[in-house]
């Protein structure tokens, strides 16, 4: 009777790779003994995947690793996802396929039959060994160097091993062009035929039952219209705001970019920490922007696996990969540089007295007075302006397409300042509707606007989003119950005073706290 390997396990007739955790990572892997991946009944098969199912397994085990050094502030080593040569080969092959089925997907000038020749014959040149090394660079730099972000490599340039990857690099790179060749003319059977490539695609049958899942075809944007779906019914949380899920979308589209791939199912820890690194490296992100994209990542991730309860990604079945990536730092900014200064404030609300397109005349004066968010003032109907014993609110709705940030409506009276700027009187004189023009993108003309007529040539400014409503704060604190505050600029404070200001009666209690808030405009100006 032949000898297991080493990894491999028989149980009751079921083979499973198996890696016994080191005592001090089980608390960093649920306070396991040891991780096990199902490698199928027959022996052969088994052991056909045991090599890339032990590399998995001790990924795993790297990545507990690295939460208790970074746990403890000690170094990190490189290089703890380590794969063979023919492996990273077939993962490129494998990615420029999905690229190219992706491309065809979305437009018909991709399946054009233009082939770059000398490409080609760069990349012949590459495999046979007779380019330097910056021309290899040239041609398959970038993956090696997305390889070693993934820490599947430690290769350096100038060593052997460095050449190597990449002339197998170059092969991966030339098999996949010539299945782009055959897809030109209507082929898509064509497989790997370069001896490295098939060997490797023969062992991988981890990618193979990620081909068969259930739920290969998920995507990001799947995800998204479902979690739509679901809000709208009353199911699965808050409604997200068109805003909000347009930015989320966005995020999306940056991340399968740097994946090159739209498929959740596929979606690694690995890839999670590339892309984290890359915009750290290029350094045009503040680490607080990152830091929200990549949470905004986990968010739909998490969306995925409810949704699939809990088998998009059955090795976490409670989460996803993203639950142990490792989030930047933001940086504290000054809560100053994203506030209007007074001046600043007082020349936007002069100027604004001048604009012909009512959102440029009045949203400025409604959020500088309100503190409310420009979103939420651009869909006010004229019913949403309402007197109540000789004081006016304006009454900020959720529903039927609108929304807040809270989830929550709320009616803020009318500050004394844009009473008499004449802001009622507007009101009165316009039809039932829609107050201002425009519809969901009326924000980005108003930013647009502010930009190139209000402070032309001025970079250093916040969005009137941020610069009037922390403004607006800054007054409202200083003369106004912290209750009234939060409940005027639609703040949650995670208490039962969210549901304060309900009534008539705390409403006029409320407007006649704004009367203590100072006007930005004075009177003479």
């Amino acid at each position: 009777m032949p000898s297991n390997p080493r990894y491999l396990l028989n149980r009751d007739g079921r083979y499973f790779a198996r890696i016994v955790i080191p005592k001090e990572l089980r608390p960093f892997l649920e306070n396991k003994h040891e991780l096990r991946e199902p490698l199928g009944a027959d022996r052969r098969t088994a052991l056909a995947r045991l090599h890339t199912a032990v590399a998995e397994l001790q990924a795993k085990i790297a990545v507990a690793e690295r939460r208790k050094q970074l746990a403890k502030g000690e170094a990190i080593t490189p290089g703890r996802y380590p794969l063979p040569v023919g492996q990273l080969a077939l993962r490129n092959y494998n990615d420029r396929i999905a690229f190219d089925t992706e491309l065809r997907n979305m437009d018909n000038r991709h399946a054009m039959g233009l082939v770059d020749d000398r490409l080609v014959e760069l990349l012949r040149q590459g495999i046979a060994g007779g380019l330097a090394d910056d021309g290899l660079e040239a041609l398959v730099g970038r993956q090696i160097d997305r390889f070693r972000r993934l820490g599947n490599t430690t290769v350096v340039k100038g060593t052997i091993e460095w050449r190597t990857l990449a002339r197998a690099l170059c092969v991966s790179e030339l098999e996949a062009l010539a299945r782009v060749a055959e897809r030109d003319e209507g082929d898509f059977t064509g497989k790997p035929e370069d001896p490295m490539l098939a060997e490797a695609a023969e062992a991988d049958e981890v990618a193979e039952d990620v081909a068969t899942s259930d739920f290969n075809s998920l995507t990001f944007e799947m995800v998204i219209a479902e979690k739509e779906r679901l809000t709208g019914m009353g199911l699965g949380g808050k409604v997200k705001s068109a805003t909000t899920l347009e930015k989320y979308r966005g995020v999306v589209h940056d991340f399968e970019h740097h994946r090159r791939s739209k498929r959740m199912a596929t979606v690694t820890l690995e890839e999670g920490e590339a892309w984290r690194n890359a915009m750290l490296d290029a350094g045009k992100l503040s680490r607080k922007t990152i830091k929200d994209k990549l949470a905004t990542i986990r968010a739909i991730l998490g969306w995925g696996q409810e949704q699939c309860r809990g088998k998009l990604f059955p090795a976490t079945p409670k989460g996803t990969p993203f639950d142990y990536l490792e989030l930047p730092v933001g940086e504290t900014k000054d809560s100053a540089d994203r506030t209007y200064t007074l001046k600043d404030a007082r020349h936007l609300l002069v100027t604004s007295r001048t604009a012909t397109r009512s959102s440029f005349r009045w949203i400025p004066w409604i959020v500088a007075h309100t503190g409310a968010r420009v979103n939420e003032i651009t869909v006010l109907e004229k019913r949403d302006v309402f007197e109540l014993e000789g004081h006016w609110f304006i009454h900020i709705r959720v529903g039927h397409g609108r929304t807040t940030k809270t989830g929550k409506a709320r009616k803020v009276p009318v500050h004394r300042a844009l009473i008499r700027e004449g802001f009622i009187e507007f009101v009165k004189a316009q039809p039932d509707g829609k107050l201002f023009p425009g519809g969901a993108n009326e924000d980005q003309r108003l930013r647009e606007w502010i930009h190139e007529k209000v402070f032309p040539n001025r970079t250093d400014m916040p969005p009137p989003n941020h610069g009037f409503r922390h403004l607006f704060e800054d007054a409202l604190f200083a003369g106004v119950s912290q209750k009234a505050a939060l409940y005027i600029t639609g703040r949650a404070s995670g208490s039962s005073a969210d549901d304060y200001g309900g009534s008539d009666l705390r409403l006029i209690s409320i407007a006649e706290q704004m009367d203590k808030v100072r006007d930005i405009v004075l009177h003479h100006e």
